[in-house]
């Protein structure tokens, strides 16, 4: 747990640099995410049940467990390489394997169940990806993804196949994180149909969902929280000062529409452990302004303070931007809570 409390406590004082002094990342953390695990999944033969992944104002942050040391290694250093990516924590532990025998499947019955699965799901109906070649249980995926999310579950459903030993991937995407892959949370998402028969946003857009949520609940001062969604499986790991917190956490990331499940590993560490600091309103609103200085697409959001709480308004182009200043704000010593009242210009509502 020492080394978890470390690790987070950096990533704070990391994150707190850049929040007064550093312009906002030109890739959204959203993406810098999607493209980690891809490169994870993918050219690091990292198995996507094992790790998970968060990114907070460039820094990636990786939780989970790996076989070895050197596997360790390899994740940080695929993640770190990434571009727009400032620097990793790396919270990976490795845990030997467990004797466990691989189910036998021929390379056939592996293209064909991937390609079964593929195409039926409904979720990746804008795409056209399927099998280029199975080798020895290696997976070669190949064509086009409408999306960062369709192709990062695209590589998800093939991973989890029975015989299937790693991923490689030629799936052509989008220059950029779509459109359709921006949380703008203007009106809610058009939902996709899953193979399991339910209704539910992407991963990526329910992770942003838990975080805002997160960030306005009056139960959950901590800002050491991070979040990853699989399958619409929400992971919730970090550092919180009570188990109160803790289970205020996961209560609050459960009630965001599209979750199935939380699974709530974050870390209870005594008050007495966390640095406490209490400011005087017209400190924090000296940092509020320090905060946001050089950020211009922040330029048009106004914050007042009043007994420690901070009331958030204004308006952002996108819904990252909208996350992040409620982070910013959440991270400036002595704020108690915030409400948030920022709105979201966009032209038209984002899809999934």
């Amino acid at each position: 747990m020492h080394s978890l409390i470390k690790a987070v406590s950096l990533s704070a004082a990391v994150f707190a640099s850049s929040a007064f002094a550093a312009p906002a990342p030109q890739s959204s953390d959203g993406m810098l995410t999607a493209r980690a695990k891809i490169t994870l999944w993918t050219t690091a033969g990292i198995r996507s049940t094992t790790v998970h992944v968060d990114t907070n104002e460039g820094v990636v942050t990786l939780y989970g467990k790996v076989p070895s040391e050197a596997q360790r290694a390899l994740a940080g250093k695929t993640a770190g390489e990434l571009s727009g990516v400032r620097s990793v924590q790396n919270l990976l532990q490795v845990v030997a394997p467990k004797d466990e025998k691989m189910t036998a499947r021929s390379d056939k019955e592996i293209k064909e169940n991937a390609d079964k699965q593929l195409k039926t799901d409904r979720a990746l109906q804008d795409s056209k990806i399927s099998v280029k070649s199975v080798d020895k249980g290696v997976v070669i995926l190949t064509g086009d993804a409408h999306s960062y999310s369709d192709h990062l579950r695209a590589i998800v459903i093939v991973d989890r196949l029975a015989g299937v030993t790693r991923i490689a991937t030629e799936v052509k995407m989008p220059g950029d994180y779509r459109e359709d892959d921006r949380i703008t949370f203007v009106t809610p998402p058009a939902e996709k149909m899953t193979a399991a028969g339910r209704n539910t946003p992407s991963d990526g857009r329910i992770s942003m969902q838990v975080k805002l949520r997160l960030f306005t609940a009056a139960e959950v001062p901590s800002t050491e929280i991070s979040v990853d969604t699989d399958d619409a499986v929400v992971t919730l790991f970090g550092i919180v000062p009570t188990q109160a917190v803790k289970s205020s956490a996961g209560a609050e990331a459960a009630k965001v529409s599209g979750v199935v499940r939380v699974d709530n590993e974050l870390e209870v560490v005594a008050t007495a452990a966390l640095k406490n600091v209490e400011s005087k309103d017209a400190d924090i609103t000296k940092d509020l302004t320090l905060a946001f200085k050089n950020r211009p697409e922040l330029k048009s959001v106004s914050t007042s303070v009043k007994n420690g709480m901070v009331m958030v308004t204004g308006s952002v182009p996108s819904g990252w931007d909208r996350l992040n200043a409620l982070r910013i704000v959440r991270h400036v010593t002595g704020v108690r809570g915030l409400e948030d009242q920022l709105k979201v210009d966009a032209p038209q509502a984002s899809r999934d």
